[in-house]
């Protein structure tokens, strides 16, 4: 079964004004700032000028009519807690960003042969930033923190090179496997990913991001087994080999100092784990936030999360809502300076409780299934589920430790994730008609 040829052919002038607003929507990687919502718009308001025959295809969706239903729910009740309580909470009303997924993924099915011209422009310029912004000097000296790209945070530039580094990784995967590393431009693509990984790396381990070194080691070792998943398994464990090799040689050479900024968290934890078996999880964290030997970045997060689970304890089913912040004020750590609770899923809990948690679970993995679905229709290559995969497990990592899902980082990431999905959807739909 193939996917039948898009029937509204795109105008000429218009190809180079989605290329660009694509470029816009996936920025947040390389520039931290508020573009890719107004790209979002701009690209469902084109698309709907130029495409909307499109969105009939969405209808009877049932993952579509979920997500407008959620979208409008945290939309209402930000909006009740708003003006009946006059609680505006903090970011509240991005839970209901939902309500634009399925027209952004109508966007990206009418625009999908852009796609490879905007990654052509993408790494290129992603190069280009990281080449300019790379403090060399301070990360070879090793005692400082470095803030990589253009974050107004450095565990956010952390991140953003986090993703850059699995996309160009399957970026150039990609090209092996469509036999574009064979001809002329293969050896471009070649140059620019391996630059782009090797500098993202370098920038990571520069940044002293503990919990983006920690996600990269679960996914990286799931990078490298992926491929083995590609016919020529010969050539992959080569390159498997080399990248191991590499890793290795600058474990060795800079071991010391990634002990020094991770060492002190790791043993803090070990202290937590034994202290939870003798007096519980409570007493555990209290006497962590009590102690000297606690980092000082670990015991913000655990006055976070001590504050977060008193919040959660008050509505642990349906969320505080926009109330939350009212019922922070009151918790054990309120002195703690800022409310961003460096927890994706506390995030969340606080607001929606495990309702939300739930509701954002089903839409994730039925989004996912209708990636894979494509997959097995061979509607797209290896190389972008992979990616997706890996792009996403490494973003469910980082949210541990960070409130990645309240930043522009993470908002952009949901856009993409859930327009992935909706276009897959779309071109299996469209091949199961005209098969």
């Amino acid at each position: 079964m193939v996917a039948s040829e898009e029937l509204i052919s795109t105008p000429p002038r218009l190809k180079p004004v989605l290329v660009i607003l694509w470029l816009l929507l996936i920025s947040a990687p390389i520039v931290e700032s508020d573009s890719y919502r107004y790209a979002a718009l701009l690209l469902i308001g084109t698309t709907y000028a130029y495409f909307k025959p499109n969105f009939q295809l969405l209808k009877g969706d049932w993952l579509a009519n979920a997500c407008l239903a959620w979208g409008t729910y945290a939309l209402l009740r930000f909006l009740f807690g708003l003006i009946v309580y006059g609680e505006k909470g903090a970011s509240d009303w991005l839970y209901a960003f939902p309500l634009f997924f399925p027209a952004v993924g109508i966007a990206l099915y009418s625009s999908r042969k852009q796609v490879e011209t905007v990654f052509a422009i993408y790494f290129p310029v992603a190069l280009a930033a990281l080449l300019i912004s790379t403090d060399y000097r301070l990360i070879l000296e090793g005692d400082a923190r470095i803030s990589p790209l253009y974050h107004n945070n450095l565990i956010h530039g952390a991140i953003g090179c986090g993703f850059l580094m699995i996309g160009a990784f399957y970026w150039l995967l990609h090209a092996w496997e469509t036999g574009k590393l064979a001809r002329r431009s293969g050896s471009w693509i070649v140059a620019v990913a391996t630059l782009v990984i090797a500098l993202c790396l370098f920038n990571i381990y520069g940044s002293k991001a503990k919990g983006v070194w920690l996600s990269l080691v679960l996914v990286g070792p799931l990078m490298l087994a992926s491929l083995l998943l590609y016919a020529d398994r010969r050539r992959a464990a080569l390159v498997g080999g080399t990248v191991v090799a590499l890793i290795a040689a600058a474990l060795f050479v800079g071991g010391n100092n990634i002990w020094k900024f991770a060492g002190p968290t790791y043993e803090a934890t070990t202290r937590i784990e034994t202290e939870i078996s003798a007096h519980g999880v409570w007493n555990a964290v209290a006497d962590a936030i009590a102690s000297k030997d606690t980092p000082p970045a670990m015991n913000e997060r655990l006055q976070l999360w001590a504050n977060a689970s008193e919040v959660i304890a008050q509505a642990p089913l349906f969320g505080a809502g926009n109330h939350w912040l009212a019922i922070w004020s009151s918790t054990t750590y309120a002195s703690v300076p800022y409310t961003l609770l460096h927890n994706g899923y506390f995030e969340m809990l606080v607001r929606h409780g495990l309702f939300g948690i739930i509701v954002f679970t089903i839409l994730a993995v039925a989004m996912y299934r209708r990636v894979l679905a494509a997959r097995k229709e061979k509607l797209i290559s290896l190389s972008m589920l992979l990616a997706y995969s890996m792009v996403t497990l490494f973003f469910l990592g980082t949210i541990l430790s960070n409130s990645n899902n309240r930043l522009a980082i993470g908002e952009s990431f949901f856009f993409v994730f859930s327009a992935v999905a909706f276009a897959c959807g779309l071109m299996l739909k469209k091949g199961e008609v005209t098969s």
